[in-house]
């Protein structure tokens, strides 16, 4: 019998109750307390769909704004916004190919049915989305700590931007490298059912130490150096003092946008830590031992724990870009400016002058 991989990586966790068939078939598992758990979720399907669904067409609307935005207005061409366009391009590619595949693998009878290719490709591009906007929101922590602590220093250049870029995205493909070798799809023609599922064939020490390995490269580190960069910035912030004698007003609208940003920093790490924490807590737990999660809402709890993760595809536009005046204004002054071209087209259109 294949001994499944119970330690599938962020954002690329496919329901593991497939594989348990495959094992179940196999004589390695409780074929009735398997079909118990997935009726279970079958129940729950009216509420998990639309609660994905919101998930995405948030996160996708949300994030194309915030790439229109800085595409289309010159002023926003900076390093620290090439950085929020590319999280921004992350999480709308991680809403498209994690979100319809995972329901699809879970709700579906006959497992996955996108084929033999499909299935090598989007495992591929799940986690690496998944790892690009955590590196990218790292990078965009440590660019706003050089920024707001070393205010004199060297700011980074447009060139060093886009070689951090491509060696975010060479580091999220090199780490999935391992997960795609022990890759597999797998038809089991009698029983209808095909699985594309991660196995390391007696190989458990080698899968803990990258299941490990990854949570520390794609978690904890990255979560600490949020932390810390932000921290410092809130310590920065707090003993700034501008310069000359200001007025009470003056003062209390000073201290007013330095609270302001507190709490903007406290969001962007609280965000980051809360929606990856629970699919995190379940891989580990699984690893440990996977008789620590009730088998009964094993599917269940891994979609909600999922669903989480791809949460923070939708907090992103909101906490990076939608929470600063400057977003703010030229997403307003562009739509603006469409509504006046409309009413000029409309007004043509009615045969009335247009001053």
């Amino acid at each position: 019998a294949m001994e499944g991989n119970h330690s599938s990586l962020a954002g690329n966790n496919q329901t593991a109750g497939h594989a348990d068939q495959a094992a179940a078939h196999n004589g390695s598992a409780n074929h009735s307390s398997q079909f118990a758990d997935v009726a279970l979720l079958q129940t729950f399907k009216p509420l998990i769909i639309p609660s994905y669904v919101l998930v995405v067409a948030v996160g996708v609307f949300g994030n194309y704004l915030l790439l229109y935005v800085i595409c289309r207005a010159r002023k926003m061409h900076n390093v620290t916004n090439f950085f929020i366009g590319n999280l921004a391009f992350s999480d709308m590619l991680m809403c498209v190919t994690c979100v319809p595949f995972t329901l699809a693998y879970a709700f579906n009878p006959r497992g996955w049915v996108f084929g033999r290719s499909m299935c090598y490709v989007v495992f591929l591009v799940q986690p690496v989305t998944v790892y690009v906007s955590v590196f990218t929101l790292t990078a965009i922590a440590v660019d706003r700590y050089h920024a707001t602590v070393h205010p004199l220093k060297k700011r980074t250049s447009v060139a060093t931007c886009a070689s951090v870029l491509v060696g975010i995205w060479l580091l999220s493909c090199s780490l999935v490298g391992p997960a795609i070798l022990h890759t597999y799809h797998v038809e089991f023609k009698d029983e209808g059912f095909t699985i594309c599922e991660e196995f390391w064939l007696g190989q458990e020490r080698e899968r803990r130490a990258y299941a490990y390995s990854t949570l520390l490269v794609t978690y904890v580190l990255p979560l600490s150096a949020v932390f810390v960069s932000y921290l410092c910035i809130t310590v920065k912030l707090r003993k700034c003092v501008a310069p000359g004698h200001r007025s009470q007003s003056q003062t209390g609208a000073h201290q007013a946008r330095k609270r302001k940003i507190f709490r903007l920093v406290a969001l962007l790490v609280s965000a980051f830590a809360v929606c990856w924490l629970p699919i995190h807590v379940f891989n580990v737990l699984r690893d440990i031992d996977i008789h620590l999660i009730n088998k009964r809402y094993f599917l269940l709890i891994q979609l909600l724990c999922h669903l989480c993760a791809m949460s923070s595809s939708c907090c992103n536009p909101f906490l990076y870009a939608w929470l600063h005046d400057r977003f703010r204004a030229e997403l307003r002054k562009m739509f603006k400016c469409r509504h006046r071209v409309g009413a000029r087209s409309a007004n043509h259109c009615d045969g009335s002058v247009v001053l």
